[in-house]
């Protein structure tokens, strides 16, 4: 009851919002920036409304985040944790190519990029330019992971 309870407020502020500022298409669209914003600033308490309300784990925002790339990205690990526990695609990449462990070494998580490694995950996916977890670690500098991935 609480969640739906949730919800409903967090619907009816967004038809709000969204009418007035014309921010967002739709109040859908507000929605899924709260959950962005939730694994963006590692708020599981709010992740955990959303995702027992039915939101998609997986949604994706207008660069093709997931959450999940979006809490590793902040090294955000109880965040992490969380949506990996509900089931988040430890595979996805978003929409130049990048996947969750591509987010990880380039930010430097290497405890995060060490547990995505533990998934099965092609190590050796290309992003659009042709880049691998491999490349990535190399030219950031992430000798640590760089070994760890061969």
């Amino acid at each position: 009851m609480k969640t739906i309870l949730l919800l409903l407020m967090l619907m009816t502020s967004a038809n709000t919002w969204a009418s007035q500022s014309g921010e967002f298409s739709s109040p859908e669209e507000e929605l899924k920036a709260y959950f962005f914003a939730a694994a963006r600033s590692n708020d599981v308490v709010v992740l955990k409304e959303f995702i027992e309300a039915g939101f998609p784990v997986d949604i994706v925002n207008n660069k093709g985040y997931t959450a999940l790339m979006v809490a590793t990205y902040h090294g955000h690990t109880e965040a992490f944790n969380y949506l990996v526990s509900q089931k988040a695609n430890t595979c996805a990449a978003d929409m130049r190519g990048n996947t969750v462990l591509m987010a990880a070494i380039f930010r430097g998580e290497f405890s995060l990029a060490k547990k995505l490694m533990s998934y099965e995950c092609n190590p050796d996916h290309e992003n659009n330019a042709g880049m691998t977890a491999a490349g990535f670690a190399k030219m950031f500098g992430r000798e640590k992971v760089l070994n760890y991935l061969k």
